[in-house]
């Protein structure tokens, strides 16, 4: 089935955002010890081109980008970050587009939840203010260029990727050739323009991730509880329960199960609940 002209530029222009923001991100990242996997040829998933998280239920999601500690091209490091990137013609689209992002992102972060990684979207186009903030809301950072802004950047190159849907498909062909046609020297102008428009807002984006990604182990709180619960039915009589509670027995209880936090550098914690001590030992080490 051939495809259509809208859907054909909307696919030319996603693909320069996310050039843009892989270009943009890959040597901060880089520079600092981390390496930046994007959809391409890798040599660790035997030369595939799709980036392929996997959540902790045996899901698959397809992702743009995703930041790896200790990783290569030849080796799969632990994600510490995951950023999404999509663009959006018209308004009516832009709710399921969220849900999909929403959809493929937070099992992930729940997955890797012990390293609190970084997660982000990046989005251009028409996206309506209730789709930023439910993402906000999600914990998401969210970094959005508007339909009017992004129609500006590409004027500087002659190029309109300005439609509605009654536009004829004659003329979204014109425009989707006209983008075909770019020269090389006109596509770095392109992006030269994007970084300089833009430099605030993409600062903002690398600081919060090299934010994220330098947040370091500040203290593991752990602490053993002994005894057996005790279970009553109405608050009067847990009420009483701890009030005639004796705090300085000394029978010897037995463990019941080890609570283990891990405080971050930046005021974040992760708590967990073990069992025995050999899954305790076996949650510390997740982080060695």
């Amino acid at each position: 089935m051939a495809t259509s002209p809208s859907h054909q530029l909307g696919e030319f222009i996603g693909d320069f955002f996310e050039l843009a923001i892989i270009k943009y991100l890959s040597p901060i990242v880089s520079k600092n010890g981390y390496y930046l996997d994007y959809r391409h040829p890798r040599p660790a998933r035997g030369n595939k081109r799709e980036v392929i998280g996997v959540d902790h239920n045996g899901n698959k999601h397809k992702l743009d980008i995703v930041v790896e500690e200790n990783g290569s091209e030849a080796r799969f490091g632990t994600p510490k970050a995951f950023i999404e990137m999509a663009w959006r013609r018209y308004v009516k689209h832009s709710k399921n587009k969220v849900q999909e992002i929403a959809g493929a992102i937070l099992p992930l972060v729940e997955t890797h939840a012990n390293r609190m990684p970084f997660y982000a979207a990046v989005l251009a186009g028409e996206f309506t203010e209730n789709s930023l903030v439910q993402l906000r809301s999600q914990g998401f950072f969210v970094l959005y260029f508007n339909y009017a802004e992004i129609c500006r950047l590409f004027d500087t190159v002659g190029i309109s990727i300005r439609w509605e849907e009654s536009t004829s498909d004659s003329e979204l062909q014109r425009i989707a050739e006209n983008f075909q046609a770019l020269t090389d020297k006109e596509k770095g102008k392109l992006l030269h323009t994007f970084y300089t428009m833009y430099a605030t807002q993409l600062a903002g984006l690398a600081n919060a991730l090299m934010e994220s990604l330098s947040t370091t182990i500040a203290e593991v709180l752990i602490v053993p509880i002994h005894g057996a619960p005790h279970v009553v039915t109405s608050i009067s009589d847990a009420v009483l329960y701890i009030t005639n509670y004796n705090e300085s027995a000394n029978e010897i209880i037995p463990i019941l199960r080890y609570e283990i936090t891990v405080r971050y550098s930046n005021g974040d914690e992760y708590t967990m609940k073990c069992a025995n001590k050999s899954k305790a030992i076996q949650f510390l080490r997740q982080y060695s």
